[in-house]
């Protein structure tokens, strides 16, 4: 589904004048492609690469793969029937897994697209070795102006891939997966060693995480056997190995290093996960490695629509909190949440916006990191909203659009006053008049 146009689209190889697609981070899959058109193969013969998509005309389609197969409704079932399209979705999704995916096939008007299963994830030796290439750290000499958006990354690093949150408006299950694979403290001691000695560096790596920050080092026993659970969450797994303890010990050394000063934790984390950890870690990363605010992304807290999101509930997040100024008790500088928050989410309704601008106030949280939701390619929250289905149950779920959409963004940032002839209309939509007045309460003076 493409937002843009509100259309179905073919799958990009149908109509891309190439002979493979190569989906995920790619080294493994770009490597074995060069590898083997080097030693004489056609870029057509390559059909057994994981991480790779190919397509054959319909008349030589022979079912034959070297991977287990599973054919999802075609183009032409799903591109005008909703429910087709979700139960496509479900059963393509169920498959993203590199140890017993199987091989997703599609027949289009033209071709027969085949997506092979996901590449395995790199170990930790070959993640190293990518991430300690020659890098510049640089914008490309084709900038004449600043790139103000590198500054903010130049001096970080990356600790880790995949992220096993599972939240529904995220493609990265497609992109980086969910098993966590991790560099060694080595690797990144040497490339924190880099940086201190780059000019311009001043002591603070900004930095130290990956898709979601602290899950560096958290391992499931099943993976290296069978791969994540793409029908049930990680996080609430009982075989989930919940522990922040070789984090801390990366950041402590990395601290360490002849030249840094300060090491932060800039990207996002699962605040669901530090409250889980009996070592409750979240008071060592406030002392050493938040700079001022910490970023989390609770989202929501109507308990549905954090269900559809795949986030913890309200309670979760009252708990960090709770946590979060027990940390604040002892310290002389005072830190900050920055939570998160997303409108206009389907499943989401104006009346669970009301309650969300409550929350917000009520908890005298700063909401400038807000987003409304927009549908992005391969996630199951576009596929409820295109659909209006949950795509693993086909239950109906409420997707708001037009006017509604743009009140739900209003409500989000119900102190801007641009919004707040929407705000009010929100308000009293959800029967909430009694936010409307001059009580501590209110979230808008009565007119």
């Amino acid at each position: 589904y493409d937002y843009w146009s509100d259309t179905v689209r073919h799958a990009i190889l149908a109509d891309a004048p190439a002979d493979l697609l190569v989906y995920g981070m790619g080294e493994q899959q770009v490597t074995e492609i060069a590898r083997r058109i080097s030693s004489g193969e056609s870029p057509g013969d390559l059909t057994d690469i994981p991480g790779t998509v190919y397509r054959v005309p319909p008349s030589e389609y022979d079912g034959i793969s070297r991977f287990a197969t599973i054919e999802i409704p075609s183009y032409s079932e799903v591109w005008n029937d909703r429910v087709m399209y979700a139960r496509a979705f479900a059963m393509h999704f169920l498959e993203q897994n590199p140890y017993v995916g199987k091989a997703v096939v599609q027949r289009h008007p033209k071709t027969v697209i085949i997506q092979n299963p996901p590449a395995l994830p790199l170990p930790t030796r070959e993640l190293d070795a990518v991430y300690e290439l020659p890098y510049r750290r640089e914008a490309h000499p084709a900038y004449t102006l600043p790139v103000q958006a590198l500054e903010t990354v130049r001096f970080s690093l990356t600790s880790h891939r995949g992220c096993f949150g599972g939240c529904s408006f995220c493609a990265l299950t497609h992109h980086q997966g969910r098993i966590i694979q991790n560099r060694s403290i080595e690797s990144l001691e040497r490339e924190a060693a880099r940086i201190a000695a780059m000019p311009g560096f001043r002591g603070v790596i900004t930095d130290v995480g990956g898709p979601t920050a602290n899950m560096f080092g958290m391992e499931c026993s099943r993976w290296a056997r069978a791969g994540p659970c793409l029908d049930r969450s990680c996080t609430e797994c009982p075989t989930l190995k919940i522990s922040h303890q070789r984090q801390l010990e990366l950041l402590t050394r990395l601290r360490r290093v002849p030249g840094v000063r300060h090491v932060f934790i800039g990207s996002g984390i699962r605040y669901d996960l530090l409250i889980k950890d009996p070592e409750k870690p979240l008071s060592t990363l406030c002392e050493f490695h938040v700079s001022g605010h910490l970023k989390v992304a609770p989202e929501h807290i109507s308990p549905h629509v954090t269900g559809l999101m795949g986030k913890p509930g309200r309670e979760v997040f009252e708990k960090f909190l709770e946590e979060f100024e027990n940390c604040q008790e002892s310290r002389d500088r005072r830190q900050y949440i920055l939570p998160y928050f997303m409108s206009g989410h389907p499943g989401c309704t104006i009346n669970d916006m009301v309650d969300l601008a409550e929350f917000i106030h009520t908890m005298h949280l700063y909401t400038e990191q807000v987003q409304d939701f927009t549908p992005t390619p391969m996630t199951v929250s576009t596929c409820m909203y295109y659909t209006g289905l949950n795509p693993f149950t086909l239950e109906p779920v409420h997707v708001p659009k037009g006017r509604e959409k743009r009140i739900q963004r209003a409500l989000l940032q119900y102190r801007d006053r641009k919004g707040q002839h929407l705000v009010r209309e929100g308000i009293l939509a959800a029967g909430r008049g009694d936010l409307l007045g001059n009580g501590k309460r209110c979230l808008l003076r009565r007119e």
